[in-house]
């Protein structure tokens, strides 16, 4: 039982940090980004690259991997901001979906990648570091689920502050009306791919503690499912809101891997799996019909038309 609430929390965690990555994008400026996976991947397969082709110690590829998908995402801002709803999220998911298919079999890529079969071996000094961080009393799961929530509550904490600040304010503003805001003097574009890039960040960091979570990285955990999930985290909670990536991410995994308890009397493990995705499905449909504001939002702050 104590294993499954450390891998709920784990999960939820860093799923928690790559919607309130999103949750930037389209909860405060407006961006309707659907492919948020590969800032993820990026911040994944950056880091393991460093450890285990380059050699690279832990702290420097965790450097290494958030400036990545900060330049990634600075990248894709430059053409894609100047689109607008439909045209932006089918751009989006489209580079999202290219990038997957590049580290799987991109022609000079894979001597990097290592395509399908993956990357292993990258994970073995960050659960070293417990001891030097002073944790060496806690059990690996538990050592990664310290640092996963401890990252959550940083990152939570520094966009809380940082929403509030005249910059956030801009970020409602260009959300609300984006031509008012260009009326007033705002770079508007400028703004856009400042979001864009600190929220390419924040995925790319959940990227590197998803591939601690994991332990061998493969193109196939980086379907646009992923994004699918960060949205409806997102939707669940609240878009616009602090606090409901959060909120949301714990209830989504809480029922997304309740099929566990379900005993093999009653459904085996192959219908358990398809359940997971039902649930998944009726729980969207629930938030749009009886709050599409989600659990934390407020009507008020909702964006009905782009």
């Amino acid at each position: 039982m104590i294993a499954y609430f450390q891998t709920v929390l784990i999960t939820a965690g860093i799923f928690a940090l790559l919607a309130q990555g999103l949750n930037l994008h389209r909860g405060y400026t407006g961006l309707l980004n659907f492919g948020h996976v590969a800032f993820f991947a990026i911040g994944s397969y950056t880091m393991a690259i460093m450890v285990t082709q380059f050699e690279f110690g832990f702290f420097t590829s965790f450097i290494g991997a958030i400036v990545a998908a900060t330049i990634f995402g600075v990248i894709v801002a430059l053409p894609a901001i100047r689109l607008r709803t439909d045209y932006l999220a089918i751009v989006t998911i489209t580079i999202g979906e290219i990038f997957r298919l590049v580290i799987q079999s991109g022609p000079g890529v894979t001597e990097l990648t290592r395509g399908p079969r993956g990357i292993r071996g990258y994970s073995n000094e960050f659960f070293f570091l417990r001891e030097d961080l002073g944790l060496g009393f806690l059990d690996p799961q538990m050592y990664l689920l310290a640092i996963v929530w401890t990252a959550v509550i940083v990152v939570g904490v520094l966009l809380f502050f940082l929403l509030r600040s005249p910059w956030g304010r801009v970020l409602k503003g260009i959300r609300e009306d984006e031509d008012a805001m260009r009326a007033l003097g705002k770079n508007v574009t400028s703004y856009k791919i400042q979001s864009f890039a600190i929220g390419a960040a924040i995925a790319g960091l959940a990227g590197v503690l998803f591939a601690m979570d994991i332990g061998s990285l493969s193109p196939v955990a980086y379907l646009p499912l992923i994004t699918f999930q960060a949205w409806t985290i997102m939707m669940l909670g609240g878009m616009g809101t602090h606090f409901g990536p959060i909120i949301g991410s714990i209830i989504f995994w809480s029922i997304f891997n309740g099929t566990l308890f379900i005993p093999d009397s009653i459904v085996s493990g192959a219908e358990a799996a398809y359940l997971r995705q039902i649930g998944v499905g009726a729980l969207i449909m629930l938030i749009i019909i009886l709050r599409p504001q989600g659990i934390l939002g407020s009507r008020e702050e909702m964006v009905l038309d782009k």
